[in-house]
């Protein structure tokens, strides 16, 4: 038994007498599934949009502010802002993205705002390739090419429910998550930065506030954008930012598209919003880019 013991443990340690790093999780492959995790919660934020009545603004503000609550106490009421430019063009970013939108699943319809923001891999080439000075690879310049294509799907489509304000809005709000993105990745060499999530949720909460007296909402919708702050914001966020420490730049775009493919879903089963077929399409082209994307990510692991 003894001399059986002493096989299993050489098996599973190194030669410097260490774990063997094949049983556990690498840490792009941890990555990998965060960020897909993270885009199947953020995909449920359409259906709460579309079933309320309330402003868009405050919407945006209170959602931020139990986001805001979730992140706190995941830091144990210890954030330490640095504002740094990273970290204030980040939170800038980021809560310019929340705002933007739910102003545009408000305007048209869920499917267009979702998916034409996730225009974003082009403009995260761009960002990455002057701030970061990352070069696409072959594969993520096919993958962006693929992703367009299925965006020019959405902006012809003239489906009801549709509206031209929403969906420039949609894609401006695809410019300020890619550069939130790329503020991440700039902060990356620190430990990770959940801080800047914060300051953007509270950059949030601070830009709606006036509208909680502008146009008051009833009390009985705050507890379904509590739930949002919670699960479709908060947590979701703090996911992403994990990932951010090992997954490139490109990664934390299109690994979690799932948010666009299932958010038309879930809004259809809640208020029979239907997506029209060039929106089905696209949707579908957006998917089988999400799992290429995960396969090659995870075959190409970068320790």
């Amino acid at each position: 038994m003894s001399a059986h013991r002493d096989n299993m443990m050489r098996n599973t340690m190194c030669p410097d007498g260490s774990a063997n790093k094949n049983n556990a999780m690498k840490p792009r492959t941890k990555a990998v599934l965060l960020l897909l995790l993270t885009g199947l919660l953020w995909s449920m934020g359409g259906v709460f949009i579309k079933t309320s009545d309330t402003n868009p603004f405050v919407i945006a503000s209170f959602r931020s502010l139990i986001a805001a609550l979730t992140v706190f106490i995941f830091l144990k009421g210890k954030p330490k802002f640095t504002f740094s430019r990273p970290q204030i063009i980040g939170a800038v970013a980021y809560g310019f993205t929340l705002n933007a939108f739910v102003i545009s699943t408000s305007l048209t319809t869920a499917a267009n705002a979702v998916l034409l923001q996730y225009a974003s891999p082009l403009w995260v080439c761009i960002f990455a390739f002057f701030l970061l000075h990352e070069k696409p690879r072959r594969f993520d310049i096919v993958a962006i090419a693929v992703i367009l294509f299925g965006v020019g799907l959405l902006l012809s489509n003239k489906a009801e429910g549709t509206s031209m304000p929403g969906n420039i809005i949609a894609i401006l709000s695809g410019v300020g998550l890619s550069l939130f993105i790329v503020s991440l990745r700039m902060q990356k060499d620190g430990k990770p930065p959940y801080e800047t999530v914060l300051l953007g949720n509270l950059f949030t909460f601070a830009v709606g506030l006036p509208f909680f007296f502008i146009d008051p909402p009833q009390a009985q919708a705050l507890a379904p954008i509590a739930i949002m702050g919670v699960f479709q914001a908060g947590i979701p966020y703090i996911f992403y930012v994990m990932a951010s420490k090992n997954a490139r730049t490109i990664d934390l775009t299109i690994l979690p598209m799932l948010e666009p493919v299932m958010n038309p879903v879930w809004v259809y089963l809640g208020t029979g919003e239907a997506p029209g077929i060039r929106s089905l399409v696209g949707g579908g082209i957006l998917l089988a880019v999400v799992v290429a994307q995960s396969l090659f990510s995870v075959r190409t692991q970068e320790e």
